[in-house]
């Protein structure tokens, strides 16, 4: 279990389903979390009004309403970062919106979304997670190295000022799939 430390001590971070209630706060934390990656790579709402350092409340409900699921990274009360899953085919599920105030990064809270998001998925019946990043960030592309995604593709969009890296993460076979995790097979979702 990862810990914060606050003014008051160690508190526990948990993962849970985000509220319904939630959309505000969730379109906060994601354009907080991407802001800096928004100037690093000199992106604003014009250039590329998709990318997740303008995300509003709407785009939430509007994922929600396209079956988009998010959770969130909870330190007490406190949202900390979130991650959103979504089915694009019976096999193939898309990790999005994954997001970590920069404050409660490097604490494994990104690496916990992720694999949170990833088992979600392999219950759901997927055979493989899919990603997309701005391909210039190498040390991302790195991080999701070792969570166990591998480079795929890299694509250029017309609505976006970057090129886009694919990657993508086998989560077993079909009948490994189904077996409830805990089950005593080796799980290919860490």
């Amino acid at each position: 279990m990862n810990a914060v430390i606050s003014e008051i001590g160690v508190e526990p971070v948990t993962i849970k389903a985000a509220g319904d209630d939630q959309d505000a706060l969730l379109a906060l934390l994601i354009r907080q979390s991407y802001a800096d990656v928004a100037r690093r790579f000199a992106i604003t709402p014009q250039s590329a009004p998709a990318h997740p350092s303008a995300c509003t409340a709407d785009w939430i409900r509007s994922d929600r309403l396209e079956g988009v699921r998010y959770v969130v990274a909870a330190c007490g009360d406190m949202l900390v970062g979130c991650a959103a899953l979504k089915a694009a085919t019976a096999e193939t599920f898309y990790l999005m919106r994954l997001a970590v105030l920069p404050l409660f990064r490097r604490q494994g809270i990104g690496r916990r979304l992720a694999q949170h998001v990833c088992r979600q998925a392999r219950r759901a019946g997927a055979a493989e997670m899919s990603v997309g990043l701005i391909a210039a960030q190498e040390e991302l592309a790195a991080w999701y190295g070792r969570l166990g995604f591998e480079a795929v593709a890299r694509r250029r969009f017309d609505h976006l000022p970057f090129e886009v890296l694919l990657m993508r993460r086998h989560l077993g076979s079909a009948k490994d799939r189904h077996q409830p995790l805990g089950s005593g097979k080796k799980s290919p979702c860490p």
